[in-house]
């Protein structure tokens, strides 16, 4: 089994595919209308909201009875940051200044923990809160 892709559900479609242009350096390699977008490196947003638009138009014709069931289920409170997405760089140093000056999101300070290496990385928020950690060579921080 391989990893295909990582959706990230987002809430606001247009705002998240700016953000992860920015981040990511890049336009979407595929997009099937507002409802979901693919990166080239296996990251996905996909826009719930689209579905729920469309369900209530024609669901039987697009849709079947499990996937309504499963949709339609209350999940409670939606919760971010279950998972961390690492992105890693060849300049940490350089990516830092790249994000805080594009201003996209909130950019934590440099981080650095030593456990079992040394270890810098600095986080970045979605539009939808999610942490995404960004790390990169050590060596620019002695």
């Amino acid at each position: 089994m391989v990893l295909g892709t990582t959706y990230i559900y987002v809430s606001d479609i247009k705002k998240s595919i700016d953000f992860y242009s920015k981040l990511l350096q890049e336009q979407p390699r595929k997009a099937n209308d507002d409802r979901w977008v693919q990166f080239s490196n296996k990251i996905a947003l996909y826009n719930r909201a689209y579905d729920a638009k469309i369900i209530d138009t024609n669901a039987s014709d697009r849709f079947n009875q499990a996937y309504l069931e499963d949709f339609n289920k209350d999940t409670g409170t939606p919760k971010n940051n279950l998972v961390v997405f690492n992105f890693e760089v060849d300049d940490l140093k350089s990516e830092y200044q790249r994000l805080k000056n594009l201003n996209i999101g909130k950019v934590s300070e440099l981080m650095y923990v030593n456990v079992h290496m040394p270890y810098w990385y600095f986080n970045i928020l979605d539009p939808d809160g999610n942490t995404l950690e960004i790390t990169g060579s050590y060596q620019s921080f002695k």
